[in-house]
């Protein structure tokens, strides 16, 4: 099925939004520090706790998102799209310190060159991580340095892009019991969707109202 949005900032301003650094950068500061963070939970197993980065930076005047399509060598979710992050690590400070350092690892971004704008949702995967998301700006061009055992390519993907409801889309996917609610993002010939396609449409949900966070029947934890 296909998900109806509704934004409270209106289409027509929505691209003049994303183009501008001055408004977009003060808007999702705002929006992310008046959020009180949840947690998608559908089980009280224990779970690794884990971090990601939502990268966002400017290019040719408009906001993109960074995202990682993940080797066929990898462990977990092989081949598929991803935000740069992992699980975390004993020397980790916070979580934060581990989507920046996870980051790094992958992408090649230094810590000092990401301005961290705030944190979204926490979500539990059915892998069991506790992923906490962080969303971090930084500026472009960047010399990314890519981890290829870990990472095939970069994506980069325009906000407004995937704001628009027509390029969104929700399926039920059944698994263990669960039924689970599968956000699917299309671009060009790339899919964004499981663990990565919710965590976006939670972001999207927070920074501009969108109606998107659809979950388990379990519901929120």
């Amino acid at each position: 099925m296909t998900l109806k949005t509704k934004n409270s900032v209106k289409k027509s301003d929505l691209k003049a939004l994303c183009g501008k650094p001055e408004k977009l950068v003060p808007h999702l500061k705002n929006k992310l520090a008046a959020h009180r963070p949840q947690a998608f939970v559908f089980s009280k197993k224990k779970s690794v706790p884990a971090a990601v980065l939502i990268p966002l930076y400017f290019k040719n005047n408009q906001a993109y998102l960074l995202f990682t399509k993940r080797t066929e060598m990898m462990e977990r979710h092989k081949g598929q799209i991803a935000f740069p992050g992992g699980r975390r690590e004993t020397e980790d400070a916070d979580l934060e310190t581990t989507a920046l350092r996870e980051t790094e690892e992958e992408v090649g971004i230094r810590k000092s060159d990401i301005e961290v704008l705030g944190r979204t949702d926490r979500f539990l995967t059915n892998t069991y991580f506790m992923v906490t998301p962080y969303v971090g700006l930084f500026d472009y061009p960047y010399p990314f340095v890519i981890n290829k055992t870990e990472i095939e390519r970069l994506i980069e993907v325009p906000l407004i892009h995937l704001l628009d409801k027509k390029n969104f889309e929700v399926k039920p996917f059944h698994k263990n019991g669960y039924a689970w609610m599968v956000h699917y993002y299309h671009f060009e010939n790339d899919l964004i969707w499981g663990v990565t396609g919710f965590l976006l449409s939670n972001f999207l949900s927070i920074a501009f109202d969108c109606a998107r966070n659809m979950f388990t029947p379990s519901g929120l934890g």
